[in-house]
């Protein structure tokens, strides 16, 4: 299924919106949830949502910005854009598995002994690694996506 328009416009511009808000929140949420230990049973599920919600708008935006590419004029900074985009789903992924285990931790704890300590600064690592790779990749996407829009426009106007 794919998706080209929605209620009449090009769907690339309105999802990527949500992956670009909602990605950087989710690892904003896990860097949080991952160094509080107290936090995590009542947040940790939250941030894991809305990190799968920010995959799912990270696949969507992929997808309709395939569909949208034969619909534009090919120029270098589009194929950058393009192939940036390709790096963003990984880090999406990355983030929800994280944030699944951060979210699992309490209810492993209370049913496995092992050392707090290590597995909380085990989730930590893991979370700010995440955390500022998707954050950075969509900084960067998106700047390369911003570019290629803005410059086109502006030499045609």
């Amino acid at each position: 299924m794919e998706i080209d328009t929605l209620f009449g416009l090009p769907a690339h511009p309105l999802v990527v919106h949500a992956a670009v808000v909602l990605l950087p929140l989710a690892a904003i949420g896990l860097v949080v949830v991952a160094l509080l230990p107290n936090a995590r049973r009542h947040y940790a599920p939250i941030v894991f949502g809305v990190a799968l919600a920010a995959t799912i708008a990270v696949g969507l935006a992929q997808q309709s910005g395939e569909s949208l590419e034969g619909d534009v004029k090919k120029t270098e900074q589009l194929e950058e854009h393009t192939e940036q985009g390709q790096t963003v789903l990984p880090w999406a992924i990355a983030v929800t598995i994280v944030s699944a285990a951060v979210a699992a931790e309490p209810y492993a704890r209370s049913r496995f002994d092992y050392p707090p300590r290590v597995v909380t600064g085990v989730l930590v690592a893991a979370a700010v690694l995440v955390g500022v790779g998707a954050t950075w990749t969509v900084i960067d996407v998106g700047h390369s996506g911003a570019a290629s829009v803005w410059d086109n426009a502006t030499a045609e106007g």
